[in-house]
């Protein structure tokens, strides 16, 4: 079952080093791995390079090709997933890829169980089980509200029955990808996985959940998405809020759940004297040209789409 491995590096070398390390120590190794560099500054080109070299004095026995594609912009996650994807399509490759975040570790079993229990299910999307620093779990799995137009992660490895698999660990099958394609890149960060694995389940493929397959994932480290609530940033929060919508309007919620779940996120925001967030954020789920705007403001590329 061989498997091609999928990072997305922004303003973060140094974590995904550690992550291509930690893939290094696995009892299975996967068959490439592209680095997507979102990152257009020369240190983060200088970190990579120094791990080529340091992993060039080293046994290449064991191991796995890297290929760094180096983006002269910010094309937001998806898009540069889909980056990687295309080019092991290109190259013929017809066997799993697996997204990781490039700020988790996983375990040395970790891509071992998510093949396993892709191959007993016959899944078309499997995750992981995600923890913190100090072995926490943190989720791996997500489940949708429709009449709040939100999500929620469980609480616990229990849940049986979830809607989504988290992008943080996220093995995609070849026939889930000439079935659905690739990520919608309407999304330039966050939602994207859960929209793949709404499309997915329409489809009829199903979703897995590995939670013997352990990802130590440094949550938010590149975003600031985990912060305190009143202290996500500008950027981030509005783009969580204006995607979480999105994803509810295009994959069929009710209007009346999405005007509730919005109101709420609102009323949230104005509670806690943000207003400038408010009206942002109705300006970019309204406009997809705002919304262009906004993105590229924060140093980032949208390619407006039909």
């Amino acid at each position: 079952m061989k498997t091609r491995v999928i990072l997305v590096n922004y303003k973060n070398a140094e974590l995904t080093v550690q992550c291509l390390r930690a893939l290094e120590r696995g009892t299975i190794k996967p068959e490439k791995v592209y680095v997507i560099d979102n990152t257009p500054m020369l240190e983060s080109r200088a970190v990579f390079e120094t791990y080529q070299m340091e992993r060039g004095k080293k046994s290449t026995e064991n191991t796995f090709p890297i290929q760094f594609i180096y983006n002269e912009k910010n094309v937001g996650f998806a898009a540069a997933c889909n980056q990687g994807a295309r080019l092991a399509l290109e190259e013929g490759f017809k066997g799993y890829i697996w997204l990781l975040n490039n700020d988790t570790e996983p375990e040395k079993e970790a891509l071992e169980k998510l093949l396993q229990k892709t191959k007993s299910t016959g899944a078309g999307i499997t995750g992981s089980r995600i923890v913190d620093e100090e072995g926490n779990f943190l989720g791996g799995v997500g489940i949708t509200h429709p009449k709040m137009a939100c999500v929620s992660r469980p609480k616990d490895t229990s849940v049986t029955q979830f809607d989504y698999v988290e992008g943080s660990s996220f093995l995609i099958s070849h026939s889930c990808i000439e079935k659905i394609g690739l990520l919608s890149e309407d999304y330039f960060l966050y939602f994207e996985e859960s929209d793949y694995c709404y499309r997915a389940r329409k489809a009829g493929l199903t979703l897995a959940w590995a939670t013997d397959s352990v990802v130590l994932h440094r949550i938010g480290s590149s975003t600031g998405s985990e912060n305190a609530k009143k202290n996500v940033p500008f950027f981030i929060d509005c783009l969580m809020i204006r995607n979480r919508i999105h994803f509810a309007w295009t994959n069929g919620f009710s209007k009346l759940g999405i005007l509730v779940g919005l109101m709420i996120s609102l009323a949230l925001r104005i509670k806690r004297g943000q207003l400038n967030r408010v009206a942002k954020i109705l300006s970019i789920t309204a406009s997809t040209k705002k919304l262009k705007q906004f993105i590229e403001e924060n140093g980032g590329f949208y390619e407006l789409r039909p």
